[in-house]
């Protein structure tokens, strides 16, 4: 096991849920800030090649002083489990390495069990062997419609939902998936970097999927005003018609600009919830239950995260039940929302929605308070090199610092660094801090940083809070008063706890 880094990763066994909050093992109120980590593979001769050809091998410790210390890391079902019950040592040596490097960097890691589209032939994810359908696979313009229209996605989804039987073995697909995810937490339990495990990726519905699609667009229909409808040429309601206004870019455009209200966009969510309910209350819930019971026969520490429905990254309510293990609530988890502007993966990211994207993460803040569980939200932003990164990223840094909400930006990509998606994670941050944070924000056009938080009346000697920041502030008010501050080596400036309210105010360079 590596030494970790003086400026140590959080593991499972040193962080505790407080109601909505994390907390590390000195107590304090933890924001880690993270990024997602994912390499899905590509097709070679033969079959797949699973292995990240363009990481460089320091990048933990570039990420790290870059203000990341919580990797989401991705892992794919069809590199761990090529043959059925048959585990593949080199993939698992290169996750071993991963937490290795994450521990010496002071870095902590969620092991995400990604996937798109569901299967490694369609995107990435499930082996071959996993993928059980008659019908073809449609490519779509916008990879993410293949949900939508593709019968192969639908029907491999249905059959895992179904926990399908796999001939060779006798054990239907999700009796695999929980035995691979059981010898995952056993083979890295207690690692020193190792936070939580993330059961799947935004699981989605099979078949069902299309009668979803349908009640999204009646619902949107029943809050278009005439006027709208008219300039969308509808002169009809029906399902054809509405299909053909969001298969038209132009037109998808000029539709999605209705829902840049929020109560419109709110009413939307609430008209098409009851059959995505009713997936995650008898199908994703069950699902949930079952993996965490494999993995808690192996692993108590480590937390789960419990992920909401796909079609839920549009804003509709999931309305989702905690994970149960033994029939009682796991002691350890915590909701992890997705959500993106509803152009997101098109050229339109330019002109990405703050309203949109907001009544979204609203949404996801309604089921947190539901559950009364933390948050990391597990996937945001997908900005690659636009610049609107600088506008709409930081409207969302903005919000997840009103709603105390961690986060692990999605994701890095070879040019990461040169990147505007770069410069907003590089802003300064509270990361740990003594008693509860109450308010901290940042203004990236005026540079100013703003934090409150109460402490014990008399707490902890030796014991500081921690706040992150990318270099020296040009001014600092602590309590009131003026102050100077240094930053240790990983960009860190430790504040004494002296008990009570506290504030700290910085400006740093524009």
């Amino acid at each position: 096991m590596p030494t970790p880094h003086p400026s140590h990763a959080v593991c499972a066994r040193q962080a505790r849920p407080d109601g909505h909050l994390l907390r590390d093992n000195q107590g304090r109120h933890w924001l880690p800030r993270g990024i997602n980590l994912v390499y899905k593979g590509r097709q070679v001769e033969g079959g797949y090649d699973f292995y990240p050809p363009d990481w460089p091998d320091d990048l933990m410790e570039k990420l790290k002083h870059h203000g990341v210390d919580l990797v989401r890391q991705g892992i794919i079902w069809a590199a761990l489990e090529p043959k059925p019950s048959l585990y593949d040592e080199a993939y698992f040596t290169f996750i071993r390495q991963q937490l290795d490097k994450a521990a010496q960097t002071g870095i902590s890691v969620i092991l995400d069990m990604h996937q798109d589209l569901y299967a490694q032939r369609f995107s990435d994810g499930a082996p071959d062997w996993a993928v059980m359908t008659d019908q073809p696979f449609l490519a779509t313009d916008l990879w993410s419609d293949a949900y939508l229209f593709s019968p192969a996605v639908q029907q491999s989804w249905d059959a895992f939902w179904d926990n399908a039987t796999v001939p060779t073995t006798g054990l239907g697909l999700q009796d695999h998936f929980a035995a691979l995810w059981q010898e995952i937490a056993r083979r890295f339990a207690g690692h020193s970097a190792l936070f939580a495990y993330d059961i799947l990726n935004e699981p989605a519905p099979g078949t069902p999927i299309v009668a979803m699609f349908t009640d999204l667009l009646g619902a949107f229909a029943g809050v278009l005003h005439p006027q709208e409808a008219q300039a969308l040429g509808l002169d009809s309601m029906d399902e054809e018609a509405l299909m053909r206004v969001f298969m038209a870019p132009e037109l998808k455009l000029q539709a999605l600009s209705v829902l840049e209200d929020p109560a419109r966009f709110w009413q939307v969510g609430e008209a098409c919830a009851p059959r995505v309910q009713a997936f995650e209350q008898e199908v994703l819930s069950p699902f949930y239950n079952k993996i965490a019971q494999a993995i808690r026969a192996v692993d108590q520490d480590a937390f789960l995260l419990r992920a909401h429905n796909y079609l839920s990254n549009l804003g509709i309510p999931p309305a989702i039940p905690p994970i149960l293990v033994g029939g009682q609530p796991d002691a350890r988890q915590i909701f992890t929302p997705h959500g993106y502007d509803l152009v997101v993966d098109t050229a339109a990211i330019e002109i990405a929605s703050d309203s949109r994207a907001h009544t979204i993460f609203k949404r996801h803040r309604q089921t947190q308070e539901q559950l009364n569980l933390p948050v990391i939200v597990g996937e945001w932003g997908a900005f690659s090199d636009s610049g609107n990164a600088l506008r709409h990223g930081d409207s969302l840094m903005r919000q997840f610092e009103g709603y105390l909400w961690p986060s692990t930006y999605w994701c890095y990509e070879p040019r990461f660094f040169e990147l505007p998606a770069a410069r907003l994670l590089a802003r300064p941050s509270a990361r740990a801090v003594v008693g509860t944070l109450n308010i901290v924000s940042f203004d990236q056009n005026s540079g100013a940083f703003t934090a409150a938080w109460q402490e014990p009346e008399r707490p902890q000697e030796g014991i500081p809070s921690l706040f992150w920041a990318p270099v020296i502030p040009i001014a600092c008010t602590l309590d009131g008063a003026p102050c100077s501050v240094t930053r240790d080596e990983t960009g860190l400036i430790h504040i004494p706890a002296t008990g009570g309210q506290r504030t700290l105010s910085m400006v740093f360079p524009k």
